[in-house]
């Protein structure tokens, strides 16, 4: 067996930073090893964290435990779950079904989708002369990287609305927060294709921002959702239904009382907090990481099943049509499974919103 140094050894050989939390406890507890595409643990992903402090112990009670791998974007995520070197991982659907496309056999199957509603776009300066993504035609596009979600999902709109984006448009890696931010001010770039708090901390740096309006396509589809390798579902599925619970706990708290996950989220993350910045500037900035994501983790109103974690074969569909991948999958339900969600939400929801309501920090 592998132990935790050998590990960690290898995680820093491959360019992956494991972050483990603040507190830690309960260490017989299963631990669930969880990618994090973003590659930043920051108020973002309140609605996982919260639930490691020892006030909102939702994974300790469920009798799991969770370590966050930090990684460099989808690709990576992807190459690490199928290799065993995570148990879940956030996967956004239009990268997977590309690789899917290629290896059907692939041994990942996704189970609960935490991202109910699409957060990648395209913004430009505020004053920039263009309205619409078809005016991008010829122009320079600034990405985090091309591993990332904001990047794939830029391409698929091109494509749907008939810019070919190896052609038409130059695609240019200008890194996030201030260096994006500079790169668009400074007429690098004429635009910048990211997702929801990628875009939101390029703001907190001091770059506003307008987006664009995104493609019909895009309207029909859900944001990301979490994959497991699919020969280890039967034989962990408890263990997987108790951690994605936990995790709705969280969800529904950090939903309820953003501003007391975001500070429960800065005690097991220290690291995570800004250094040089007043409490108060620390604080709107958090919020606005937060908001930039926040009601895009509960169902939008023309979703019908309200279930944490529900996802459906006309929205999968949804994604192969988004993707152009029509003639190469035929079949989406290999891809998914909704057999945990009705386990998942077996938790007492106004419960957890009363707890989040009284606790002041």
């Amino acid at each position: 067996m592998i132990t935790r140094r050998q590990f960690n050894a290898l995680m820093g050989s491959a360019g992956i930073t494991l972050v483990s939390a603040h507190y830690v406890r309960g260490q017989s507890l299963p631990v669930v090893r969880l990618g994090n595409a973003a590659g930043v643990i920051d108020p973002q992903v309140t609605f996982m964290t919260v639930g490691q402090h020892k006030r909102t112990p939702f994974y300790e009670q469920e009798g799991v435990r969770m370590e966050i791998v930090n990684m460099s974007g989808v690709g990576q995520t992807i190459q690490s779950l199928a290799a065993g070197n995570c148990e879940t991982s956030a996967i956004a659907p239009v990268p997977f079904l590309n690789v899917y496309a290629k290896n059907p056999a692939i041994d990942l199957i996704f189970v609960y989708c935490w991202l109910r509603q699409p957060h990648w776009s395209v913004a430009v300066k505020p004053d920039s002369p263009i309205k619409s993504l078809s005016e991008l035609k010829g122009k320079t596009i600034g990405i985090r990287n091309q591993g990332d979600t904001g990047y794939i999902s830029a391409r698929v709109m091109f494509q749907e609305i008939g810019i070919d984006p190896d052609k038409d448009v130059e695609w240019v890696s200008v890194g996030e927060g201030g260096p994006a931010g500079q790169a668009v001010y400074s007429g690098r770039v004429d635009a910048l294709a990211y997702w929801d708090g990628g875009f939101a901390r390029v703001e907190v740096a001091g770059f506003p921002l307008r987006h664009l309006p995104n493609t019909e396509g895009m309207k029909k589809l859900f944001g990301n959702a979490y994959a497991v390798r699919k020969s280890d579902l039967p034989k962990n599925r408890d263990v997987y239904v108790r951690f994605f619970r936990a995790m709705a706990k969280a969800t529904v708290f950090a939903y309820t009382n953003p501003d007391a996950a975001i500070k429960l989220h800065f005690e097991v993350y220290p690291e995570s907090k800004p250094k040089g910045k007043t409490e108060a500037e620390i604080m709107a900035e958090a919020r606005k990481i937060n908001d930039s994501r926040r009601e895009k983790w509960y169902p939008a109103p023309w979703q019908s099943d309200k279930r944490f974690g529900a996802m459906s074969k006309e929205e999968w569909e949804a994604q192969v049509r988004f993707a152009g991948l029509e003639d190469k999958i035929k079949d989406v339900t290999p891809m998914f499974t909704t057999e945990l969600i009705d386990d998942i939400n077996k938790f007492d929801r106004a419960e957890i919103e009363k707890m989040a309501r009284a606790m002041t920090l």
